[in-house]
């Protein structure tokens, strides 16, 4: 990358774009005081902090109160509900131009890290940047580099989809404010790559811009990737990435294709559905790619059993209880506590058993419980068609079911 001449840092320091950090919290006391020192400690000083604490047990608000700064705002959850639904609640609260995420646990690379990538906004008309990601250990120490792709392109979709979903940009995004809607609707609220962008029969990508890294990513047995409900929030994201991108392109040469993504940046793709065959290969793939053996739990079982089944032309009705809870895919911790629990509802338990058949199509009685449904369906990751019966029956095509 060019360096960057001292008047275009200054141009970015002195044109006001405040900066949001969205920093989602849950019992981080060993380094969230790291985390805050790292954004208080920049150079760059038009910014927010906006700390959500997702229902600690324990020291947040007195690490979070050692900090005598107008610029941290602290909202306190009483009830642990998961990383994504604390963001949604830190999304309501921005007020800047540009908008970043912190992880507690994590840093900002030094002291200059906001000044200098505010500046390539200044000179560039991307909607978002990204950057390698650096590491450190449990005591802060660099342990290397995790590198993510060179540009971010047409062809990015396509082989998010070849490759299982794995997201070789990285989920710390740094956005222009307009285009933070994009990363609430995506990441936030439905657990996928913030740099996609549906519409209904096409997806594409937000304009990002290659960066020099910024953030330091902290490596140690307790991250929450790495326990078993992290694994299952993961890969049903992942799942619904796949299925997403699936509903809109689909590939010639497909085991080819798939063998080669790993080391080509480019895929042949075409718009339109992808076979069903490539669908049930992909959610295998998602599955054993976190798993190794996929589980034999309701949600994985329904949803084998719905792929190996589909297309189907069966169809189901179904209604939604009115205190039914309607899952994002920012509640998947929660469903799996469920399932790990043996606690699902009637209505879930029900429509698990129902996909594991397999189905083509849902009518829904009644326009409330359209979008519930709709909602659920992506929620778990089921590409059928929602019917509205009221009268004579309105065909929703699938594109617009997973809208």
């Amino acid at each position: 990358m060019e360096l960057l001449e001292r008047s275009e840092i200054e141009l970015a320091k002195n044109e006001n774009y405040k900066i949001s950090v969205l920093m989602p919290t849950y019992n981080d006391a060993k380094y969230l005081g790291n985390a805050i020192s790292s954004v208080v400690n920049q150079t760059y000083k038009n910014w927010e902090l906006i700390i959500v604490d997702d229902g600690s047990t324990y020291e947040t608000a007195e690490i979070v109160e050692t900090f005598d700064d107008s610029r941290i705002k602290y909202l306190e959850l009483y009830e642990n509900r998961g990383q994504l639904n604390a963001l949604a609640k830190a999304a309501e609260l921005v007020e800047g131009e540009y908008v970043t995420l912190l992880h507690s646990d994590d840093e900002f690379s030094d002291k200059n890290s906001l000044e200098r990538t505010a500046s390539l906004f200044t000179r560039s008309d991307c909607e978002g940047v990204y950057a390698d990601i650096l590491k450190m250990n449990e005591k802060g120490e660099f342990s290397g580099t995790s590198k993510v792709v060179e540009a971010v392109n047409s062809f990015s979709p396509a082989l998010l989809f070849l490759r299982g979903a794995s997201n070789f940009v990285s989920d710390v995004f740094f956005v222009k404010r307009e285009a933070f809607s994009n990363v609430v609707e995506n990441y936030i609220n439905w657990n996928m790559p913030y740099w996609l962008k549906f519409s209904e029969n096409a997806v594409n990508t937000l304009s990002l811009l290659k960066v020099h890294p910024w953030y330091k990513y902290r490596v140690y047995t307790e991250n929450y990737a790495c326990s078993d409900i992290g694994k299952f929030e993961v890969t049903n994201g992942c799942l619904r990435a796949v299925i997403e991108i699936g509903s809109r392109i689909h590939f010639p040469f497909f085991k080819v294709q798939k063998a080669l993504a790993r080391v080509w940046a480019k895929s042949l793709f075409r718009e339109g559905a992808s076979f069903p065959k490539q669908l049930l290969e992909m959610t295998k793939t998602v599955i054993q790619a976190y798993y190794g053996e996929i589980p034999k739990n309701a949600y994985f079982n329904a949803l084998l059993g719905f792929y190996t089944n589909y297309p189907s032309n069966r169809t189901i009705e179904i209604r939604v209880p009115s205190e039914e809870e309607i899952f994002l895919g920012r509640d998947a911790r929660r469903f799996y506590g469920m399932i790990e629990n043996d606690c699902l509802s009637d209505f879930y338990a029900n429509l698990l058993e129902e996909a594991s058949q397999g189905f083509g199509s849902v009518n829904v009685t009644n326009e409330e419980d359209y979008q519930k449904i709709k909602d659920t369906m992506r929620f778990l990751n089921l590409y059928s068609e929602v019917k509205l019966y009221n009268g004579p029956i309105v065909e929703i095509s699938p594109e617009i079911a997973f809208q």
